[in-house]
């Protein structure tokens, strides 16, 4: 007659590549169940081997301990089918969150990029934009300080809106008040210009003519930069259709560094 196969704890642990606290927590949930010997050492079967293998296997497939202690109390082929399909669908839904969200990396992305390949010369130019969607979320005066207490709260009320990492948040501008630090120019409505991620906008940028400028650095160049730009459409017979607007297509939401703020004004004329 064969004798019946025993193993050591030492054993199953240099076996599988565990350690042997992990054997003990197996037993512990129920999952092995060894015998004592005569000096009351464990001893596992072949049988606990079976489930170690089982374990290590269902482990790496992305199931927890309880997973697996259900299918050991009930180990069936249509509980084993229905185990591997929920768990493929939880891992396609996984997948596609993941990739959502990298699509919003790689978007974010490509608008840092593509703001880095502007010219900051502060070069002024004349050009055509077709109609641009955006989503206002400040209609009116709004205090500097008030401004990223009013981003914050906007977020709060709209959590299926993209971050501000990324997207474009803009502000028109009133030449004719200077905000309370001395430092820029107030501001009459703020919104959030992104074409290539998803908002849902409420209002529109007229298709037109528009004076363009880009610059490096602090908004408080604004002050000087948007009368060189009415004096340009002044001396080029241009007509001043509507109030500046800052695009910041970098600034404090993507760095610290000022002398990295990406501004670009657009001043609308015919």
């Amino acid at each position: 007659m064969n004798e019946i196969r025993l193993f050591k704890i030492g054993e199953l642990s240099e076996l599988f590549n565990v350690s042997v606290d992990s054997i003990r927590y197996y037993e512990k949930v129920g999952l092995l169940h060894p015998i004592r010997n005569t000096n009351n050492y464990r001893l596992y079967t072949v049988d606990d081997v079976r489930v170690m293998n089982t374990i290590r296997e269902l482990l790496d497939l992305g199931f927890n301990t309880n997973d697996i202690l259900k299918f050991e109390q009930d180990r069936t082929l249509s509980h084993m089918i229905s185990m591997l399909e929920d768990e493929e669908k939880a891992i396609d839904t996984q997948m596609a969150l993941l990739q959502k969200k990298k699509n919003g990396i790689h978007e974010r992305l490509v608008s840092i990029h593509q703001a880095l390949s502007k010219d900051t010369s502060e070069t002024i130019t004349l050009q055509h934009f077709p109609q641009r969607e955006c989503m206002k979320i400040v209609d009116g005066d709004m205090p500097d300080v008030l401004i990223n207490y009013t981003l914050a709260h906007f977020h709060k009320d709209n959590l299926e809106q993209t971050s501000t990492i990324g997207v474009c948040d803009c502000y028109v501008l009133d030449m004719n008040a200077i905000n309370q630090e001395g430092n820029d120019y107030r501001t009459k409505a703020v919104f959030f210009y992104a074409p290539h991620l998803p908002l849902q906008t409420n209002d529109i940028l007229p298709e037109g003519d528009y004076l363009t400028l880009a610059y490096r650095g602090g908004f408080h160049k604004s002050l000087h930069l948007v009368p060189k730009m009415l004096q340009y459409a002044k001396e080029h017979h241009l007509k001043v259709l509507g109030d500046p607007i800052e695009f910041c297509h970098i600034d404090r939401y993507e760095t610290s560094h000022i002398d990295e703020y990406l501004i670009e004004l657009e001043i609308r004329v015919s």
